[in-house]
């Protein structure tokens, strides 16, 4: 249950991040006279919303092991894609086509076949191995931890 409230918490400054970064980046789309000053002035708090939700929702995903880095990649592209549909149908008026859709399933179609290899394996291709670093984040830890004792002692 308290693993469910971490990927509540997670999802939620992750699509507020989301939200409100790709607001900050179109919504200036409807006002074409905007200089592109102005419209930087406008965007930019938007994208200090988006740093701030996205450190927290980053910050509890690894703190507790919910997500992966390449898992983060495919949930930023896919709440993105849909955040821009919205924007567009909601905010800009435009129609929603089929190929919106279409585009949305190639892209999920797109992610299995990287995180599956499953081209390289029809190619029979060598599909690249995971390092020992890779498979052990722990160790990483550890030598961060390590570095980070080590400049507090430098700097005593």
């Amino acid at each position: 249950m308290e693993k469910l409230i971490y990927y509540v918490q997670f999802l939620a400054a992750f699509f507020v991040a989301q939200a409100v970064s790709m607001w900050g980046q179109y919504f200036t789309l409807k006002y074409p006279k905007m200089t592109d000053f102005e419209a930087f002035l406008r965007a930019i708090p938007f994208a200090w919303l988006d740093w701030f939700f996205m450190t927290i929702a980053v910050g509890i995903g690894h703190k507790h092991k919910l997500v992966t880095p390449t898992q983060d990649t495919f949930l930023l592209i896919i709440v993105q894609f849909v955040t821009i549909l919205a924007i567009n149908a909601f905010w800009l008026k435009q129609p929603l086509h089929r190929s919106d859709i279409v585009t949305f399933f190639i892209i999920l179609i797109g992610f299995y076949i990287s995180f599956n290899n499953s081209v390289s394996k029809l190619l029979g291709r060598p599909i690249p191995k995971k390092t020992e670093e890779d498979s052990q984040p722990d160790k990483k830890k550890e030598d961060q931890k390590k570095g980070e004792e080590a400049f507090a002692r430098m700097r005593k």
